[in-house]
């Protein structure tokens, strides 16, 4: 009876370490769940040439895979990650719709934040200020104290939720590893995800380097930056090169690429494309007047 009595309390105290002394984080949910239907999803556009109109995202997607970033709080990461993401959907916009639904309870307010912030927020997929303020949809559930939920959906149908805290280029490749399931293609590594983190525009007096808006140069970087070898390398930069030519808009984009490659938080100094870089930046940089 001792003997039994013993096992029973060693149970229990087993029971409770697994219950009150986990170190597992709980998990955190944000809008709809995997398997749920997408409801409307109107936002007031702060960019582009339908700036102030109201538009239903979900709509627009039209069952198309789509990529939908709800945005609760602006900080440099989760501007970061957005633009990845974004940046990446441009480059698939054949097959794949993407927006960015900012919250804030002030339209008016939020949309002139986000204009002056060029250079943060403002992506070539639409970007809008939510309609149903700060809170959201009621239907779509948000969780308040998640920066970003992000929803990767086709048919209308959400295939992935990722509800983040604290935003990070790793979340980038989880999502689109999510994205390139639906939409086929390859999933950016490490290094192409630094680089399409980088802003497209920034305010006319800004000192600094933007990457290119031309999404084919871009796509073509991007492939350069998969490179393993010499050979590869030389090969992309071939394709790269044909590309620019003898375009001096194409030419003082790629001086920008090659300063925020070579300068920048990516600081591509010992990848095989490295060389063709140094070669573009003295080959090109006299062209950059965007300085």
């Amino acid at each position: 009876m001792r003997i039994n009595l013993a096992i029973a309390v060693l149970i229990l105290r087993a029971c409770a370490t697994a219950a009150w002394g986990s170190d597992e984080p709980d998990a955190v949910f944000s809008g709809p769940q995997p398997g749920e239907k997408l409801t409307a999803l109107k936002v007031t556009l702060a960019y582009g040439k339908e700036v102030n109109k109201t538009i239903d995202l979900v709509e627009r997607a039209a069952g198309k895979p789509s990529l939908l970033v709800i945005v609760n709080g602006s900080n440099r990461p989760a501007a970061r990650l957005t633009r990845t993401l974004m940046k990446f959907a441009e480059m698939h916009k054949e097959n794949l719709f993407a927006g960015v639904v900012y919250l804030d309870n002030d339209q008016t307010a939020a949309i002139e934040q986000l204009q002056q912030a060029v250079s943060w927020w403002k992506v070539e997929p639409p970007v809008g200020i939510s309609v149903d303020g700060a809170e959201g949809p009621g239907s779509y559930g948000l969780n308040r104290n998640i920066n970003i939920t992000v929803l990767v959906a086709s048919k209308g149908i959400v295939t992935s939720n990722f509800a983040l805290v604290q935003p990070t280029d790793t979340d980038a490749i989880n999502i689109l590893k999510d994205v390139v399931t639906l939409t086929g293609g390859r999933t950016p590594d490490e290094f192409e995800v630094l680089f399409l983190s980088a802003p497209i525009h920034k305010p006319a007096t800004a000192g600094w380097h933007v990457a290119p808006q031309d999404v084919e140069l871009r796509r073509l970087i991007c492939a350069a930056l998969t490179a393993k070898d010499a050979q590869s390398a030389s090969s992309a930069a071939d394709a790269v090169e044909k590309y620019v030519g003898d375009a001096q808009k194409r030419q003082v984009a790629l001086a920008n690429v090659t300063a925020i490659l070579l300068e920048g938080r990516t600081r591509a100094r010992s990848h095989p494309i490295t060389k063709h870089l140094r070669q573009w930046k003295m080959k090109y940089d006299a062209q950059d007047q965007s300085r």
